[in-house]
């Protein structure tokens, strides 16, 4: 069966986890720097503000992480404190997004990167190494090359008035520890991994499930009753992930009074040898999605945009905007973002006469090559007559 996008009638949560893996794929081993886990807890916060401010509760696939790690990459350029927006302070929150880009990790991927129109000079340099500003394609293929090739195309348009662009690349591609079948209902099945049914404040009982995964990544599927709104469903998925992480739900933990509810039955099946364990199945959807989000007026943006902009000489102005993608299928799940920056001068280049001149070397000439520097200098090596045909 073909995948099928999808609205957001289940919450997608996916989530790092510490490597070796439990038979699940759940519990994390070793420990975290305390710039880690505050840069964890920065970035779970930074979402759910975003998320209420643009009120992408029903996005298709968007990337938090993916804003807040170009912004936090910039985050020294700001001209005021970045720790009520982006949960750490400015040389705190760069110090994390530079972890999280030189961190090994089995399927993550992550990039920040900078470009600059030649011949515009700033008046104080930014934390991001700036490289020529390339032509679309050349921004295109940096899109293709940091998302393992599963965004083609650069969120923003290089035009005549681009300055200065900025940009972030993240991309994930866990695959399961052994793949879906196929459930017989147009649904995929999942029989191991991580399922339960957890009682929520923001939500009531929501159903959770999790593939196993060896690539330290687990990606939580949560479903909530069809009156729940999609920013309680997204509290109550918090609420699960934090519960899971603390020990708090364990695999196969069902806490609801009763037995039927609004996403799962509860049966009794024979069975005939094996284990008297209860049996717990998932059906989970095959689904792709893409989007596009203009994130100007996503929390911190405009301040760490002014700060870039004080770089640039000239009057300008900022635009920042995100493309991204996601599949989940039998194999797996896959998910990329590129966020962009663009800083552009605020009104269109003046028009000004010039002479234009042009040389046509189509008759015949003479060629010679001479040697600059040192003891060869000023000797003619070669020379040559051209006739062009």
């Amino acid at each position: 069966m073909p995948p099928r996008s999808i609205h957001n009638c289940i919450v997608i949560w996916v989530t790092c986890r510490g490597l070796p893996r439990s038979v699940f794929g759940m519990e994390k081993s070793g420990t975290q720097s305390p710039l880690s886990l505050a840069a964890a807890e920065a970035v779970r916060t930074y979402a759910a503000t975003t998320r209420s401010a643009l009120g992408t509760a029903e996005s298709p696939v968007i990337s938090y992480a993916g804003l807040w790690l170009l912004l936090a990459s910039l985050a020294p350029a700001s001209e005021t404190e970045t720790g009520e927006i982006l949960g750490l302070n400015r040389a705190d929150a760069r110090a994390a997004a530079l972890t999280l880009l030189e961190a090994p990790h089995p399927t993550i991927g992550a990039a920040v990167a900078g470009w600059l129109r030649p011949g515009i000079e700033l008046t104080k340099g930014l934390p991001v190494l700036l490289d020529p500003l390339p032509e679309q394609a050349g921004l295109d293929a940096w899109a293709a090359e940091n998302t393992r090739g599963l965004i083609k195309e650069f969120p923003l348009e290089i035009e005549a008035r681009t300055l200065l662009v900025l940009a972030s690349a993240l991309v994930v591609t866990p695959r399961w520890s052994e793949p879906l079948d196929d459930g017989g209902d147009g649904l995929l099945l999942l029989e191991g991994g991580f399922q339960a049914v957890v009682e929520t404040e923001a939500a009531g009982p929501v159903a959770v499930a999790c593939p196993s995964s060896e690539d330290g990544i687990s990606v939580y599927s949560v479903i909530a009753a069809p009156d729940v709104t999609a920013d309680d469903v997204w509290l109550a998925a918090d609420e699960v992930v934090r519960r899971i992480d603390a020990g708090e739900v364990r695999n196969r933990a069902f806490e609801p009074d009763g037995d039927g509810g609004h996403a799962w039955t509860v049966d009794e099946v024979t069975i005939f040898g094996g284990s008297p364990a209860d049996r717990w199945r998932s059906h989970l959807p095959e689904w792709s999605a893409e989007d596009r989000h203009d994130l100007s007026a996503a929390p911190g943006v405009g301040e760490i945009a002014r700060g870039v902009m004080a770089a640039v000489e000239e009057e300008s102005e900022a635009a920042c905007v995100q493309k991204a993608v996601a599949s989940y299928d039998r194999e797996g799940f896959e998910a990329a973002a590129v966020t962009g920056m663009m800083v552009r001068a605020a009104a269109a280049p003046r028009e000004t006469k010039v002479r234009q001149v042009d040389l046509r070397f189509d008759r015949p000439h003479a060629v010679v090559a001479v040697a600059r520097g040192g003891a060869w200098e000023g000797i003619p090596l070669f020379s040559s007559w051209v006739t062009p045909a």
